[in-house]
């Protein structure tokens, strides 16, 4: 037998026990050792909730920093969730999605309601009408808006220029008169080909986009207001109750 042979013989005696040490492991989800594994294995971590637990089991100790080392209020600049039982500076709204919603716009676990556009038509502005509350409403219907229906509401904006989707009505047209409540409505839950905004504008922002369609529309959009109105300044609530079930509300962050 050649030294070389015998070389290689070594060689794969050593690469049989290497593989036999490294294949040998006391955890059964370890998969042994790992080159750098923190370059591709995050630690599990929840921000701000430990479950007021310590190696798995309750502490009341645990339970009390909870409150004396996480923050619960939202930073600055975020908008906070309020839940189903939000009072009236939170903007709740109560009227529930088209029957069928979660099929045609994928709102699923949202509550359906056959009189929701019907009720919601009548539906005043809360946010104090201004000038800077309009403009606010152009720049988010330039936005998030002006892509299909046209930066002058007239149905002609890039998407359905393409001839791949149908041109939404006029605002000087046929939906000429829709109430403030009406658009609000379908800002939230969709309508027909549009999805809903509930997820990109929040209540403040979506009414603000209410009085700049109100423009569109050629009406006067100051006219729509509650008698109880929201400061424009105030910080911007999202809190779409409709689209959480009640019952599973309490597990939203």
């Amino acid at each position: 037998m050649t030294m070389e042979v015998k070389n290689i013989k070594k060689l794969g005696i050593v690469a049989l026990m290497a593989g036999a040490m490294l294949s040998c492991k006391g955890d059964e989800q370890s998969p042994g050792m790992e080159y750098m594994p923190d370059m591709y294995r995050s630690p599990a971590v929840e921000g701000y909730w430990d479950y007021a637990e310590i190696q798995g089991k309750y502490s009341e100790d645990a339970y009390n920093k909870l409150f004396e080392k996480y923050s619960f209020a939202p930073p600055a600049g975020t908008i906070p969730y309020a839940g189903p039982h939000a009072g009236k500076e939170d903007m709740p709204y109560e009227h529930g999605a088209p029957i069928g919603a979660d099929k045609t716009h994928g709102l699923y676990g949202v509550r359906q309601d056959s009189a929701g556009i019907l009720n919601a038509k009548w539906d005043k502005n809360p946010i104090a009408f201004s000038d800077e509350a309009l403009k606010d409403g152009q720049v988010l219907y330039e936005r998030f808006c002006s892509h299909c229906h046209g930066m002058e509401g007239a149905g002609d904006g890039a998407i359905p220029g393409t001839g791949k989707f149908p041109a939404p009505g006029a605002f000087s047209g046929p939906l000429k008169d829709k109430t403030g409540g009406e658009i609000f409505y379908t800002i939230t839950y969709g309508k027909g080909a549009m999805g809903s905004h509930a997820s990109q504008l929040n209540k403040e922002e979506r009414w603000k986009v209410v009085y700049y369609v109100q423009k569109l529309q050629g009406n006067d959009p100051g006219a729509e207001t509650t008698s109880d109105t929201v400061a424009v300044d105030q910080p911007a609530v999202q809190d779409d109750a409709p689209i959480v079930p009640e019952e599973n509300a309490h597990n939203t962050h």
